[in-house]
């Protein structure tokens, strides 16, 4: 946590650091300590650091990587929370408060506040049963936390898995839709040809007929005109024929030209897009542990 505080070597800055530099301190200059000497129990800047190593070169140093181990810093369970720079030696005994000189003043003048000196309230402090039982209290509630904790791993990695499992479930339900909607798409598609090749066979009947009537006409017409007007008996029979295919092929044409233009189309069935419009997700995610506090 110190070492993300800025080093202030100015002398006017009221800047407070976690760990002052000892020697800058006692002559009245804010700086952050960078090492720490168990054997001094001081603390001491990157300058003034020089000064005591050159005076004492047996002396182990802790940087900051271990600043949990150094010793002989300033007293920080005493320090005021709301200005870190005081000490705290006062409790007001109405809002059961500790505070310092500032926060008496600015936040616990009113005539029914008490104030008490905490030298006074600490005189018996040992005798005190809540201190006796302080030390297992903490345990207990330590080790709640820390069960707490681990469940709450246990918790984080169980969601991984379950994430790992319901999106395998998902994909699977994706697919088998994608199976159902090709199905869906294999039928219609067979439809259509079904009903294609019934009109399609329907359409060449109608031109085979057509086809025969004409090539039928177009030989009687052609054998007529070549037996000319020498052979009469031959010119007479085939005017006869061709008149019974005239009357053929108007009957054919009488069942064929009211006929319609052969047409199709397609008319989606809006049912399943309107059912899938409709979902906003392809199923629902539940905690389980709220369904089964339910």
């Amino acid at each position: 946590m110190a070492s993300k505080f800025a080093t202030s070597t100015n002398k006017s800055s009221d800047i407070f650091h976690d760990f002052a530099c000892s020697i800058c301190e006692d002559n009245d200059i804010r700086t952050e300590g960078q090492f720490n000497c168990g054997e001094c129990s001081k603390s001491y800047c990157g300058e003034c650091v020089v000064f005591h190593n050159g005076m004492f070169r047996r002396h182990a140093l802790l940087g900051r990587i271990n600043v949990d181990k150094w010793v002989g810093q300033r007293e920080t369970l005493a320090r005021c929370d709301l200005h870190p720079e005081e000490i705290i030696k006062m409790e007001c005994q109405k809002h059961s408060k500790l505070c310092c000189h500032l926060c008496a003043i600015l936040n616990h003048r009113k005539d029914d506040c008490s104030i008490s000196l905490v030298q006074d309230l600490a005189r018996d402090i040992h005798k005190m049963a809540v201190l006796k039982q302080l030390p297992a209290n903490v345990s207990k509630l330590t080790a709640m936390l820390k069960q707490v904790i681990e469940d709450r791993k246990r918790s984080k990695n169980s969601l991984e898995v379950s994430r790992k499992s319901i999106l395998t479930k998902i994909k699977a339900l994706r697919n088998r839709l994608n199976q159902l909607l090709n199905e869906l798409e294999e039928n219609t598609v067979e439809q259509m040809d079904s009903v294609l090749t019934n009109l399609d066979g329907s359409l060449q009947k109608d031109i085979d007929s057509c086809t025969h009537m004409y090539d039928q006409l177009k030989v009687f017409m052609d054998k007529i005109q070549e037996s000319g007007m020498d052979n009469k008996p031959n010119s007479y029979i085939g005017l006869r024929k061709c008149e019974d295919k005239i009357k053929e092929a108007k009957s054919l044409l009488q069942d064929m030209l009211p006929k319609p233009e052969t047409k199709v189309s397609f008319k989606a069935d809006t049912q399943a897009e309107l059912v899938l419009s409709e979902l906003k997700t392809l199923g629902t995610i539940q905690n389980v542990s709220e369904v089964l506090a339910g």
